[in-house]
């Protein structure tokens, strides 16, 4: 019991809940508290009943769905689950009881399934964040229905992060949903198989197209990919699209939930893309059911036409010259999930979405059987001229030219694609023979390795000696052609092989000519000197180039007609690589870059970083502070408050009064939705911003939700900066957090929001929040690059130290460079402060230390090698 600060007396929620019987006190509640503590005290004060159904099989009818995350940042990709928002969750079920909406055995009914396939076989799922509650509700799920268990002890079920590891990331409440869906319904279509859990760092593309990379690495054959960010762009195959390019792997995306238009990575013309159907019972029909197009406003599955990505072999519709999405579909609406890590995570409930239908269709594919090695999963169902295929022929999910791109009908549709799986024969590959044989230049008959020898869907890549293997299926395989950078591609050919087969056949390629690409890379932060760099070009097996470290200066032999995407590393830490896009023609091309230095890693030499801000203490104890407001959503019975209400005393490591919001110590069903916001800040002429603060809380992850939030438009649309992960055994966490803020720089009018959501969760208090711009200023100097080698015989000698000897502080050590051979091994660079004469010393041991005086130049690069003399070593 305690005396509120509104001198109201009330028991705290948990001494409450144990006089209603049987629970402890808030004291002891607290030290033992599970995620299932406060979720099951709430069980106990309500009666768990399921709602009386109104369709033939006891369902309710399809429900209205809201997005489980929101809108992507750049570069980012939403999760594309939805959960039902029009019903109340349950924890708990009686034993006689069934949740609502469909479940294995109906999925099972309605694709012609078998009851417990899958056995031998891993389906990858990958998301991003973490779910703490995997593992412990996808037991409650399977055992629900009466599936085999799949638990981490008996090897079915594995988590990893995204290096494979179990070093895993944040949770995420939304993805927390993502993946409760993903491993709900592959066990709903594939009890047998094993689940490989993939989360990633964060939901940036580059960090999810890893997961894709991992997965296929730990031996899955099938991949699922429930995320997307809206729309097709010229970069995504060059950027991201190796990663999902994997030969004799089924890799799934689903094609998004805004209705028409494309979402990546379903774009991808080596993806399965997956749209969605409402499939509802029909106990009068043969098949037992009916699906149309998934729709509720506004959702609807994706589709539409991918201008930047070709139309792969296996696509033959007129309507659109790029890639067509989606491929095949399958139910995205009114499937039972069930789900407890986070505030929307509170038990059983209905899901739908894209994200319901992909990993059903990647466990269709692990039905199937292992696909044939170098061929292309997504072009299977096309092959079967629409066997093993249910027809969705109505529904739509928006207008569009090409009608059949947004309406179903007949045959192939864009909502729908080829239909959703009848049994398993579309999803299978067939009898196969072996085609084999080299590539070699036609000129000088030198193999050509790299090169792709394939007809659309069966694709094999030349080893170093120019050998392939191509296994093909059974029959006539036409427009078998042979591709290599550097030469043109070979005239279409026709093989026909026999089941268990093996033919021979070498091809010769014509060697296209080549045009120079020349250029500089240079410094582009305020120095200008030239860099040592790397320079790539995207999709092509040759070697990178390097510049010259002392000018910049790189040169390329690149075919003609045609054009490339050039990607530029820095050798130096701390700058920031560059991509561009040059065209090859009859003339020599001249590309010059400039790399500018990170200002969050701060550690690009010859720049000092400074720091401007403002820091809110939180002196008063009335009221927040000036700039400062406190926003309480209708509800909330208390939010952010600077008086210490409960005496609890400041734990984040400040010092004085401190903002803080309280849950746990109010009565019985508390709600709080309070938002703590800053003024507003101007960082339009900064190279980067940053928010740090000092903050303790005790987390609660069923019951409670923290995050920083950022917003550019006064209000009108946030985006998540920071949310809380508990990092100990009872969720307890005081720290110093740092945000980086990177995106905002450049934006004149930036707010943040500290925001507290919770039903019954504990505290969050906040101390010295300080938000500042970084920008980098260069130091007048210039640098020093060049070996260090033995002067005998002429090695470079790797880890050797070379300092200026006007200013001893400053030092580095030598390394090898086995990628380029030009400048070879024991190469320096170092930042040399201030123009005018230096004195460089090299030493290293085994060698007699050396001196070398140079000149330099205010944001010039000088190129001074050193060689030393090895120590005599007298004999003994």
């Amino acid at each position: 019991m305690r005396i509120l600060g509104r001198g109201v007396v009330a028991l705290g929620a948990a001494a409450a809940l144990a006089l209603l019987g049987g629970l402890p006190s808030a004291q002891t509640a607290r030290a033992s508290d599970s995620p299932a503590v406060h979720a099951g005290a709430r069980a106990a004060v309500r009666t768990a009943t399921v709602p009386d159904g109104t369709d033939p099989t006891g369902q309710k009818p399809p429900t209205r769905l809201e997005p489980v995350c929101g809108k992507p940042a750049k570069n980012r990709a939403t999760c594309f689950a939805m959960r039902a928002d029009d019903e109340t969750p349950l924890l708990r079920l009686s034993a006689t009881a069934t949740p609502a909406g469909l479940g294995p055995q109906d999925i099972q009914s309605a694709y012609s399934l078998p009851a417990n396939g899958g056995a031998g076989q891993t389906i990858a799922i990958v998301d991003a964040y973490d779910n703490p509650h995997a593992e412990a509700d996808l037991a409650v799920y399977r055992a629900q229905y009466g599936l085999p268990a799949c638990t981490t002890a008996n090897g079915c079920f594995t988590k990893v992060d995204q290096r494979g590891g179990t070093s895993y990331p944040q949770p995420s409440e939304s993805w927390a949903g993502e993946i409760a869906l993903d491993l709900d319904m592959v066990s709903a279509s594939a009890p047998g198989a094993h689940i490989l859990l993939v989360e990633t760092d964060n939901d940036g593309l580059e960090n999810l197209a890893a997961g894709v990379d991992r997965a296929v690495a730990l031996g899955a054959k099938y991949v699922s990919n429930s995320y997307g960010r809206p729309g097709d762009f010229a970069a995504d195959l060059s950027t991201y699209g190796a990663s999902y390019d994997h030969p004799g792997v089924a890799v799934v995306a689903a094609s998004g939930d805004n209705r028409y238009g494309v979402s990546f990575p379903s774009t991808l013309p080596f993806v399965t893309a997956v749209g969605g159907t409402a499939l509802t019972p029909a106990p009068d029909t043969a098949r037992g059911w009916t699906e149309t197009v998934w729709a509720r406003d506004p959702y609807g599955p994706g589709s539409g036409c991918a201008q930047y990505q070709a139309k792969p072999d296996y696509q033959k519709d007129t309507g659109c010259t790029g890639r067509s999405v989606s491929d095949v579909s399958a139910v995205a609406d009114n499937v039972a999930v069930y789900h407890t890590y986070g505030s929307g995570g509170v038990g059983w409930q209905r899901y739908g979405g894209t994200s319901a239908a992909t990993p059903l269709i990647a466990s269709v594919y692990a039905l199937a059987g292992a696909p044939r090695p170098g061929t292309t999963p997504a072009a299977y169902p096309y092959a079967t001229g629409g066997a093993g295929l249910n027809d969705v022929t109505t529904g739509a999910n928006g207008t569009c030219a090409s009608a059949y791109l947004c309406t179903a009908g007949p045959g192939y549709d864009g909502p729908t694609g080829l239909g959703t799986p009848a049994g398993l024969a579309a999803f299978r590959s067939g009898p196969h023979g072996t085609l084999s044989g080299t590539v070699r230049d036609a000129a000088s008959g030198k193999p050509v390795a790299h090169a792709t020898v394939g007809s659309g869907l069966d694709v094999a890549t030349t080893d170093s000696q120019g050998a392939y293997q191509l296994d093909l299926p059974a029959g006539t395989v036409k427009d078998l052609t042979v591709r290599a950078f550097g030469y043109t591609t070979s005239a279409p050919a026709a093989v026909t092989v026999s089941d268990g087969q093996s033919l021979t056949r070498d091809f010769h390629l014509a060697a296209i000519p080549r045009e120079k690409v020349r250029g500089t890379v240079k410094d582009g932060s305020g120095h200008g000197w030239p860099l040592y760099a790397k320079v790539t070009v995207a999709g092509s097996p040759e070697a990178p180039v390097w510049t010259d470290p002392a000018t910049g200066a790189y040169e390329l032999s690149l075919p003609k007609g045609a054009d490339y995407g050039l990607d530029v590393t820095a050798a130096l830490p701390g700058y920031e690589p560059s991509e561009r896009t040059v065209t090859v023609g009859r003339r020599p091309v001249a590309e010059n870059f400039t790399l500018g230095a990170d200002p969050d890693s701060a550690t690009a030499v010859g720049y000092t970083l400074e720091r401007e801000g403002t820091t809110e203490t939180f002196d008063s104890t009335t009221s927040a502070p000036p700039g400062w407001t406190v926003t309480n959503a209708a509800g909330t019975d208390n939010g952010w408050e600077f008086d210490d209400p409960i005496q609890r005393g400041n734990a984040t490591g400040g010092s004085g009064s401190f903002a803080v919001v309280e849950s746990d110590n109010w009565p019985i069903g508390p709600h709080q939705d309070s938002m703590l916001i800053s003024p507003v800040y101007d960082f339009s002429g900064s190279d980067s911003a940053e928010l740090e603060f000092k903050t303790a809380y005790l987390y609660n992850p069923n019951n409670q939700r923290m995050s920083v939030d950022v917003t550019t438009d006064g209000g009108t649309t946030w985006q998540s900066a920071w949310a809380t992960s508990t990092t100990s055994g009872d969720g307890r966490d005081h720290r110093t957090v740092h945000v980086p803020l990177r995106a905002y720089a450049g934006e004149k009018a930036v707010q943040l929001r500290f925001h507290f959501v919770a039903d019954w969760g504990y505290y969050w208090s906040v101390d010295d929040v300080y938000v500042g711009s970084r920008d980098l200023v260069p130091v007048s100097g210039g640098l020093a690059v060049g070996t260090v080698r033995d002067s005998r015989g002429g090695a470079g000698l790797v880890g050797a130290t070379v300092a200026d000897v006007r200013h001893p502080d400053a030092t580095t050590v030598t390394v090898a460079t086995p990628d380029d051979a030009a400048v070879g091994d024991g190469f320096y660079t170092l930042f040399l402060a201030g123009p005018g004469r230096h004195v460089l010393r090299a030493s290293t041991s085994g060698h007699v230390t050396a001196d070398r005086a140079t000149g330099v130049r205010r944001d010039h690069t000088v190129r001074a090698d050193l060689r030393l003399k090895p120590t005599s070593v007298k004999s003994g």
